[in-house]
């Protein structure tokens, strides 16, 4: 870097620093974001907020470079470069590295917080691509916003702020919209390749990981080739605008220059669609640990409720995630509950040979507790089912008062996948003699247990909130100095 970029690039970096709300703005996005990882520790962590950090937010830095590449000219800032003794090619080239300075400093940002998950979890697939995706996004995403930047020269930033917003909602949906597509098997579809115009979607197709789809794509070089060509054209392309067609005041270009800048970004616009990688034959490699939870769904119903010891059912049950509206269960440590068993049988007739088994996966240790030594029959308990809310009997009619066997049962959920949100699943096999029937019955129900890692959420909370602290010294500093 020569001495006078040097200097340039340190003077637009002290420029955007300024700003009377520059700290406390970054303050307060950190801090969302913060909050937001915090809050999606009580779900699935890594989904979540890994799409949001690591996928969405880098795209806002397309309404971000376009802002700042075309408020120099809005404030005519840009006159004094094209007349100063300053070379125009260095102030562009500086502009564009504080744009990465900031890029790099937001990936940075994620750091603590990604450091406690991998204290917790290690660094499962997903994660390792996410640290991928999202620097190949900032990068993409600076590239297309300087581009739009540069070609808005009027006196107002509300032409090139409203075209990149307009270009980050669009880039933004077509990445679920490609996951619904690929998931249907239609990836390769007219609908599929249209997707392919997001450059989240080619990075993602180009480290071949899946956020929902089954399938990824099995071969990936023009995918990186078309990324490459939006890239490197943008950047090529906002160079040759500022430079050759652009004047101290308005366009200077020619008919032809027009016309070649037009079918350029027309080109690099719509290359990725007719050429990029489409032919999704490959499986998805495994995001991450966690077990197949099969004939679970949360909302779907289950004769199984999770109480606290000696309490009573809740009145409204139950679900297949059976602590789903309380609290979840702590993993690696031992969790003392009551697992209520709610039989098809209806309370005019009597239960012998009562026999529970209970067992987990995925890592999920259940065992009977063994602290309580009361025999299955004296745990036998009733309970009403108003308007036919009871589980069905054996002649298939809904049962009004029935049977609830209580079990006390010890938890240890092991082998975590992610900070919150760990869905264990378990199966219940019961088998009795009803009345004075001598056929042994067999009831079987499976569901699942929520689980989280318990002080993950006070880790998160401070590592979040540890970059929003020092902004916020840095803009009460600056307020005091200012004021």
């Amino acid at each position: 870097m020569t001495s006078s970029l040097a200097t340039l690039y340190v003077e637009e970096l002290k420029a955007l620093t300024r700003g009377h709300f520059a700290w406390l703005g970054a303050a307060i996005v950190l801090l969302a974001i913060g909050g937001l990882a915090t809050v999606g520790t009580q779900d699935t962590w890594l989904d979540g907020y890994g799409i949001v950090a690591y996928g969405v937010v880098p795209l806002a830095f397309i309404p971000f470079a376009a802002v700042a590449l075309a408020s120099p000219r809005a404030n005519r800032f840009v006159e004094s470069i094209f007349t100063a003794p300053v070379d125009r090619r260095d102030w562009l080239v500086a502009k564009l590295l504080v744009l990465v300075t900031l890029g790099a400093a937001y990936y940075a940002a994620l750091l603590p917080m990604m450091f406690v998950y991998v204290h917790h979890v290690g660094t499962p697939l997903l994660l390792r691509r996410f640290l991928l995706w999202a620097p190949a996004i900032i990068v993409a995403s600076i590239a297309i916003g300087s581009l739009i930047g540069v070609l808005f020269i009027g006196r107002s930033i509300a032409a090139p702020a409203a075209t990149a917003m307009g270009i980050l909602l669009t880039y933004g949906g077509l990445v679920p919209l490609q996951e619904l597509m690929v998931a249907q098997g239609n990836g390769a579809s007219r609908t599929g390749h249209v997707t392919l115009l997001s450059p989240a979607v080619l990075v993602k197709n180009g480290l071949q990981f899946s956020l929902v789809a089954a399938f990824v794509p099995t071969t990936v070089t023009r995918t990186w080739i078309c990324l490459a060509v939006m890239v490197i054209g943008a950047v090529a392309l906002t160079f040759w605008t500022f430079l050759r067609a652009q004047g101290v005041e308005t366009w200077e270009a020619t008919r032809a220059q027009r016309w070649t800048l037009g079918v350029a970004i027309a080109a690099i616009s719509v290359l990725p669609a007719l050429t990029a990688d489409t032919n999704y034959d490959t499986p998805a490699p495994r995001r991450t640990n966690a077990p197949a939870v099969r004939g679970v769904f949360g909302r779907s119903f289950a004769s199984l409720a999770l109480v606290e010891r000696g309490r009573p059912a809740p009145r409204y049950c139950c679900m297949a995630v059976v602590n789903r509206d309380t609290s979840a269960i702590p993993t690696d440590e031992t969790t003392r509950r009551d697992l209520l068993v709610m039989l098809p049988i209806d309370t005019s007739q009597n239960v012998h040979d009562l026999h529970v088994t209970v067992s987990g996966e995925g890592g999920l240790d259940i065992s009977l507790d063994p602290i309580t030594a009361q025999p299955f029959p004296d745990r036998l308990e009733t309970r009403e089912y108003p308007n036919d809310s009871g589980p069905p009997a054996a002649d298939g009619r809904h049962i009004t008062s029935g049977w609830i066997v209580r079990v006390p049962v010890v938890f240890n959920p092991t082998h975590i996948w992610d900070i919150g949100g760990m869905r264990y699943p378990f199966d219940v096999i019961v088998t009795y003699r009803a009345g004075d029937d001598p056929q042994l019955r067999t009831f079987n129900a499976r569901a699942a247990l929520d689980a989280q890692v318990a002080p993950a959420i006070y880790e998160m909370g401070a590592a979040s909130a540890a970059l929003p602290l020092v902004c916020f010294v840095a803009a009460f500093r600056r307020w005091r100095r200012t004021r």
